[in-house]
């Protein structure tokens, strides 16, 4: 639960500026423990080997890793050992609580990481078996075909494929007459004033879009719901302090990552004018979903097993943090956590939309927004961005919506989530956040690779009473790869992501039926990719023979419905989408002609990379020049943990620099 907020405040406490205090070789050498007193007026012990161990973890690790960087961003031209060079601060007397040597945090021994790595052979003879079902199924499904009742195979087949897509479409048309007429008896609600923590992850994404995020967030029409802001740098400093008008605290804390690694997190805490801010950021990269997991860990229901030095951060945070940001306010808990890139554009009034759709719904426990592709200037008519915006408005509003009319969005967007603040948030993290200690490769790739899905299904799967929902009016914005090597890279890990998470749909528990039924007609559309080839040409081979009208008329209407009723939804239903028209269709043009070769490549792609966490490509844009790809295929040793959420550093001579840094 929330830590009880401190209703004394002491003025040294709110002193503006905490500057880096340097360590004088005789203060390293001495290695003896310190007697503070913390915050909660206990007396702790601290050593000087905190420090120590994670700079020794830093050298330990340049030491073993390749030079290669696992995740390019191009967005960013500066070394890592110039923006490096930012973290000095200038020299002035600092108070000890302020720093990692003085914070009287307890040490602790070095952690150990209890997840089992696979080693090469363990995932060759995994990706071997599953090749080989793979290769049966689709091998025997032809033979069938051929041999077999060749019309009746082929027609049940696609009769079989495109039922979801069908009955989403059922589901939607239905639900969506079913709430017109309820509203108009029982008309919507007022909802009180919610407390939001907006969440802005960033790592490659510049000093300006986040300012510029910050803004935006706060002239979104939140009306009368409250935010506060969190910026969280994974390991790439932007000056963000500077954009502050007041800073109430500046300090440091050690910190151990999802990897069971030393860090060190430094804490800005402030206004942007009148915008409370609190920006966390990590010495070194640790990865999005690291990013996640501290962030409900502070401000969510914490769970059960929280790390010690988190724990003692919220307490601080909750006490002498939070009361200043929301002084002459009612605040004593957040309602909701709202996540966002900074990379992303997010409409007015759609925090609010968001806000207020997970109000009204008391078994919410997340909701979603709709996403577009951004269509930077003079890439309005880019091919890929055309292709992408259909596949975007096509999956949202035939399937998305289906699945929130059920209450069970299986894949919320990171660019535009709102998320509870509820009891089951502690279980759902420390599912999402558990390393895996089994053999199967499946439970390493959705666990180690996933963000988005992989934490929806966390969710979903504390209670089958609860609801993931989508939100149309609440609109956002993000860029999509302009590139064949870099949408592949994507999908790669995106097809990943949704393949082996519905296994985990299918067979987990707390899943209602239709989500368990709807999962395994995807498992096998997916898994049968290659037999469709030979479906295809056995169709086409029975319409140019010439079939009976009426033998087809079923697939017809199974096949046509789903994208008569996208068509409607276009140009009648929405009409974000009816301003977009004719680019939709264009992209609807392109994506008839390239997708089977598209499913086909990022199937084959999935099956090849079973078992590695490489991210891929990161951070190119329409305007950007084109990044080089990061590794697809290295060792498991390698790739099992350095790569979890894949934004590892390079290991270059900047790297190796950063870790000689003293953190204090």
């Amino acid at each position: 639960m929330d830590a009880p907020r401190n209703a004394e405040k002491e003025s040294d406490t709110f002193e503006e500026s905490n500057q880096h205090r340097e360590i004088s070789p005789d203060q390293k050498q001495q290695g003896k423990k310190q007697v503070t007193v913390s915050n909660s007026g206990t007396t702790q012990l601290v050593s000087d080997s905190v420090a120590e161990s994670i700079a020794r973890d830093d050298r330990d690790e340049a030491n073993h890793e390749s030079d290669n960087d696992n995740n390019v961003s191009i967005n960013d031209n500066t070394t890592h050992l110039e923006s490096l060079s930012n973290f000095a601060w200038e020299e002035s007397a600092v108070r000890a609580e302020d720093t990692v040597r003085g914070c009287g945090y307890p040490d602790i021994p070095d952690p150990r990481d209890p997840a089992r790595i696979l080693d090469r052979s363990e995932l060759r003879k995994q990706r071997l078996i599953f090749w080989g079902i793979i290769a049966v199924i689709n091998v025997g499904m032809a033979m069938i075909a051929v041999f077999a009742h060749k019309g009746m195979i082929v027609f049940v087949f696609i009769l079989f494929i495109k039922s979801k897509d069908f009955l989403s479409c059922l589901v939607s048309a239905f639900g969506l007459l079913i709430r017109r007429i309820y509203r108009i008896f029982r008309p919507l609600s007022p909802v009180s004033q919610q407390w939001i923590l907006t969440l802005i992850p960033a790592y490659s994404e510049s000093e300006e879009q986040i300012v510029k995020t910050i803004y935006s967030l706060r002239d979104n029409d939140v009306g009368k719901h409250r935010q506060v802001m969190v910026v969280l740098l994974d390991g790439r400093h932007r000056d963000i302090r500077s954009h502050m008008t007041r800073i109430i605290r500046d300090f440091r804390r050690p910190y151990i990552s999802l990897k069971h690694r030393r860090g060190v997190l430094k804490i800005t805490a402030g206004f942007a004018e009148d915008v409370p801010v609190i920006v966390i950021e990590k010495m070194r990269n640790s990865g999005k979903k690291d990013s996640l997991v501290l962030c409900h860990d502070l401000f969510n229901v914490p769970r059960k097993n929280i790390p010690l030095y988190t724990r003692l951060l919220r307490e601080e945070v909750w006490t002498n943090i939070l009361p200043v940001l929301t002084e002459a306010e009612d605040f004593t808990k957040f309602d909701m956590v709202f996540c966002t890139d900074a990379d992303s554009t997010v409409y007015k009034g759609a925090v609010a939309s968001l806000a207020e759709a997970m109000a009204r719904d008391k078994h919410a426990i997340a909701a979603c927004g709709l996403v577009f592709v951004e269509l930077e200037p003079g890439f309005e008519w880019s091919f890929w961005n055309l292709y992408q915006q259909f596949q975007y408005t096509y999956g949202q509003f035939v399937r998305r919506r289906a699945e929130s009319f059920i209450g069970k969005v299986t894949c919320l967007p990171g660019c535009i989530t709102m998320i509870a603040v509820r009891e089951e948030m502690a279980g759902a993290i420390q599912k999402y956040a558990e390393p895996i200690t089994s053999f199967p490769v499946v439970q390493h790739q959705v666990q180690y690779l996933g963000t988005d899905r992989r934490l929806t299904y966390a969710m979903l799967s504390q209670s089958k009473k609860l609801h993931t929902i989508f939100v149309p009016e609440a609109i956002s914005e993000t860029i999509a790869p302009q590139s064949l090597l870099h949408y592949l890279s994507q999908r790669r890990r995106w097809g990943s992501n949704a393949y082996f998470n519905n296994y985990h749909y299918w067979l987990g528990r707390n899943m209602i039926v239709v989500t368990r039924i709807a999962a395994a007609i995807d498992i096998i559309r997916i898994s049968m990719v290659y037999y469709r080839i030979v479906n295809t040409a056995l169709f086409l081979r029975s319409l140019a023979k010439g079939v009976n009208f009426m033998e087809i008329l079923p697939l017809i209407i199974v096949a046509c419905f789903p994208i008569a009723w996208y068509t409607f939804t276009v140009f009648v239903l929405e009409p974000e989408l009816r301003k977009r028209a004719h680019k939709l269709f264009v992209g609807g043009c392109i994506n008839k002609l390239i997708s089977y070769f598209i499913s086909l490549t990022i199937f084959t792609k999935v099956l090849n990379n079973l078992g590695s966490q490489v991210w891929g490509i990161s951070g190119v844009t329409a305007t950007s020049a084109t990044a080089p790809a990061a590794p697809i295929a290295a060792n498991a040793e390698t790739l099992q943990r350095e790569a979890e959420e894949g934004h590892t550093e390079p290991r270059s001579e900047a790297d190796r620099a950063e870790n000689e840094f003293n953190v204090l």
